[in-house]
């Protein structure tokens, strides 16, 4: 079924096959439809010379209207005043500015390595054990009070493979022990995690900071290894690499 409309004039009715010029006829003096109305054939200008060459599907939506004037009066005032005025518009307007008084910060926190990182002895075809040990200090900025999402990556596994069959660390952050220079462990923030040459990244967020004793440590608390029979030197030594984001709104 072909829907046509003009207007608040509107039909349904077995077109298809005819041509718009066809359609036009027919509803031209049902709809009251002046010759000047403009074909559009389901959103598509049809220029008045092609209607009797357009041939209406079965399922097409005309619409005949008329073209406004409303533009046509405007650039004609226009004209006019261009004519009156010499081209010269003149017009006022009243503006201001508002100033934000906002204050510059330096970074959200600073995440110095730790004075003294834990270090132990590691022997060719050998299981041991970890010392425990601070390894970053987190000092959040006075002024921020969002949370944190603490990211600890191992950086060279390339390496480490080469030294290790098995490379496990268990890493926390906790609360300062009350002097900033080392960790209470006995107040820990966010969960345990570990890294691995087969999990390399370890990620603890730290929330409802407020009231938490800073600066906040990571800290290794345990960790084993076994190591190969022989590799190069320097291949042992594990590199970390912390990155701390702001976690959620604030």
């Amino acid at each position: 079924m072909v829907e046509i409309r003009y207007g608040e004039h509107y039909d349904v009715a077995e077109l298809g096959g005819e041509t718009v010029a066809e359609a036009r006829s027919r509803y031209e003096a049902k709809f009251g439809m002046p010759n000047r109305a403009h074909a559009r054939v389901n959103g598509k200008g049809i220029a008045k010379r092609h209607e009797d060459k357009t041939e209406i599907g079965a399922n097409d939506r005309i619409v005949f209207a008329e073209k406004s004037r409303k533009g046509l009066i405007f650039v004609g005032a226009i004209l006019i005043a261009l004519l009156v005025s010499g081209g010269v518009f003149a017009f006022t307007a009243t503006s201001t500015t508002v100033t934000l008084g906002l204050t510059k910060k330096n970074e959200f926190a600073s995440v110095p390595q730790a004075g003294t990182p834990p270090t132990w002895n590691v022997w060719g075809h050998y299981k041991g054990q970890m010392t425990a040990g601070e390894l970053y200090k987190i000092t959040p900025e006075a002024a921020y009070t969002g949370d944190l999402s603490v990211m600890v990556t191992l950086a060279n596994g390339h390496d480490l493979v080469k030294a290790y069959r098995t490379l496990v660390f268990e890493i926390s952050v906790y609360e300062d022990a009350g002097a900033g220079t080392a960790a209470d462990t006995s107040k820990q923030l966010g969960t345990t995690e570990y890294l691995t040459m087969g999990k390399g990244e370890a990620t603890i967020d730290l929330t409802s900071l407020s009231g938490k004793t800073a600066p906040f440590w990571v800290y290794l608390d345990s960790g084993f290894y076994f190591t190969h029979h022989t590799w190069t030197d320097a291949e042992e030594d594990p590199i970390l690499l912390c990155d701390v984001a702001q976690k959620g709104v604030m």
